[in-house]
């Protein structure tokens, strides 16, 4: 996601759908002001040409129509640190941020996601085994979590199941009908359970896993009002998205 700040407008990229109920709180100020603008691409960043300081973000909209927003005072990129750096290289951007987003390595995730609504039934309350999550020597599963054991969640039985990262890489363009029965093979050879879900379903993350994280809380050039945040700033956790982005906006601040 490309944020351009401290302007009367933001442009960003929207790139997932799921986990964003929070986010949406957040913007819904935004979007009842008309300052919000979703399902939209920043494909370049460039100075903005009736104010030397100042930026423009060059855009596609729905049915990639080109835009172009300006009067931002800074861009924020709120998004992985591959595009990021990838933004910022097809714009001839040369900043710190460029070195420091290179040094960041993100592994895939493939996610298979299960649902077993047979298991609720008098006498049987789960299927397979009595655990609910587990780190996995599998070659192809890297760990496993019982969603309806969860507070507060459905009694039907519900699987999450993340591949390992460099099986995720290894097949990372692989048609998605395949992996998932790859990995429901593998589900099965873990856990013991053999029966056939009535929901599955199968995402790939292509940056899932920080492997190498940046080490700091953000990236910030003050001097051309240039920033960057993400999970990959401290690890891959949503509560190092949270700092990360809370820290960025603190300095801009």
């Amino acid at each position: 996601m490309a944020a351009a700040g401290r302007s009367t407008r933001e442009a960003h990229w929207v790139a997932s759908p799921g986990m964003d109920a929070l986010v949406r709180a957040w913007a819904e100020p935004l979007r009842l002001a008309g300052q919000l603008i979703t399902h939209t691409r920043v494909t370049q960043i460039e100075r903005d040409p009736l104010n030397a300081t100042g930026w423009q973000v060059r855009c596609e909209g729905q049915g990639d129509t080109p835009q172009v927003f300006a009067g931002f005072d800074a861009v924020l990129l709120a998004q992985p640190a591959v595009p990021a750096l990838a933004l910022l290289n097809t714009s001839a951007l040369s900043s710190p941020l460029n070195e420091a987003l290179a040094k960041v390595h993100i592994a895939p995730c493939w996610t298979l996601m299960l649902a077993f609504p047979q298991a609720v039934r008098p006498g049987l309350t789960t299927l397979g085994p009595q655990w609910n999550a587990a780190r996995s020597t599998h070659h192809r599963i890297a760990w496993l979590a019982r969603e309806s054991s969860k507070p507060g969640r459905s009694i039907i039985e519900r699987w999450t199941v993340q591949a390992s990262p460099a099986w995720s890489a290894e097949h990372l363009e692989d048609d998605t009908a395949r992996v998932q029965d790859k990995l429901l093979k593998a589900f099965a050879e873990v856990t013991g359970i053999r029966a056939q879900p009535s929901y599955a379903d199968t995402r790939r993350w292509r940056y899932a896993q920080t492997q190498q994280a940046l080490g700091q809380s953000h990236l910030w050039d003050a001097s051309q009002g240039l920033g960057a945040c993400g999970d990959w700033c401290l690890g891959h956790r949503l509560e190092d998205a949270f700092v990360s982005g809370l820290e960025l906006a603190l300095a801009v601040a």
